[in-house]
C-alpha cells in the first residue's frame, strides 16, 4: 500500500520596512516560520525608502512598524502611499502592522491622530463582532494579550472598512470589506527581548515606557503567543485568495 506525501504549501511574503530601531520584519518572519511549519516561506525584505516590491507579486505584502509618524509626511512616504493604493487595486493581500496599520488607514482615506496618553507594554485587546467573523481571528479568543507600542491611533476608518478589535478607545485592527487588506495596531511579534530594546531606545517621542517592563511577566509572555495566530490565519487566508486570483487568470 503506497502513501502520498503532501507537498508543503509555498508562500511568498514581502516585508516593507520604514525606519525603525528594531527589526520588526525579522520578528514577524520568525513568528510565521514557527506557526507555519508545513509552509515553505519565501520572504523578501524591502526598505520603504527605496525600491518597493511589484504590487502585483507576492502572496502577502506587510508594511511594518516604525518610529516615524504618519503626520511627518516624509518624501518616501508619498511613494509608499501610491504603492499601497496600487496594491489594494490589485486585490492582493496587504497587511499593515502598527505604523503600517495607521499608514494604510491614512492612505485609503481614514484619519490618524495623536493618542493623548500613548500605549505601551503587554495589554489586553478585545474583538468586535466583525473581528470574531474575520478569517484572521478565527483562532483568537474574544479578549487576548498582545504588545502595544504607539503614540498615534486611527480615529476614522477608510470607507468600506470595519473595526475588528479595540483596546479601550483605540482601534486595534480593521479590514476592508471588499479587499484582502487588514491593519493591526498591536505587535504579535514583539517578545520581551524586543520590548526591552524598544524601552532602551525610547526618547521623548516614544510611547510612555516607564511601566513596560512591569508587564513583561512570564505569564503574560506566554499569554501573548495567542495573538501570533493572527499572522498565521491571515497568511492562510491570503494564500487561498492568491490561489483564487491565479485560477481566475488561468481561465481567461
Amino acid at each position: 500500500m503506497s502513501t502520498t506525501t503532501q507537498r508543503p504549501r509555498e508562500a511568498s511574503v514581502a516585508f516593507v520596512s520604514p525606519p525603525s530601531r528594531v527589526d520588526y520584519a525579522a520578528g514577524i518572519d520568525a513568528v510565521l516560520s514557527a506557526v507555519l511549519p508545513n509552509t515553505r516561506l519565501r520572504t523578501h525584505h524591502f526598505d520603504a525608502r527605496g525600491t518597493l516590491p511589484d504590487p502585483n507579486q507576492f502572496d502577502v505584502v506587510v508594511v511594518t512598524g516604525s518610529y516615524v509618524r504618519v503626520a511627518d509626511r516624509d518624501p518616501w512616504a508619498v511613494h509608499l502611499q501610491q504603492y499601497v493604493r496600487k496594491r489594494v487595486d490589485s486585490d492582493r493581500p496587504l497587511l499593515g502592522v502598527c505604523f503600517g496599520h495607521q499608514f494604510l488607514a491614512d492612505s485609503l482615506g481614514g484619519e490618524v491622530e495623536r493618542l493623548p496618553t500613548g500605549a505601551a507594554g503587554y495589554r489586553t485587546v478585545s474583538l468586535t463582532d466583525g473581528g470574531r467573523a474575520h478569517p484572521a481571528f478565527v483562532d483568537v479568543p474574544d479578549t487576548f494579550d498582545t504588545f502595544l507600542w504607539h503614540v498615534d491611533h486611527v480615529t476614522r476608518l477608510p470607507d468600506e472598512a470595519i473595526v475588528l478589535a479595540r483596546a479601550d478607545d483605540t482601534i486595534q485592527a480593521f479590514a476592508l470589506a471588499d479587499h484582502p487588506v487588514m491593519g493591526i495596531q498591536f505587535h504579535p511579534e514583539v517578545t520581551p527581548v524586543i520590548a526591552r530594546k524598544l524601552v532602551e531606545g525610547a526618547d521623548e517621542a516614544s510611547p510612555p515606557s516607564d511601566d513596560v517592563c512591569e508587564t513583561l511577566t512570564d505569564e503574560r509572555a506566554t499569554s501573548v503567543r495567542t495573538s501570533r495566530r493572527v499572522y498565521r490565519d491571515f497568511l492562510r487566508d491570503a494564500l487561498d485568495a492568491s490561489a483564487d486570483i491565479t485560477h481566475s487568470q488561468t481561465r481567461k
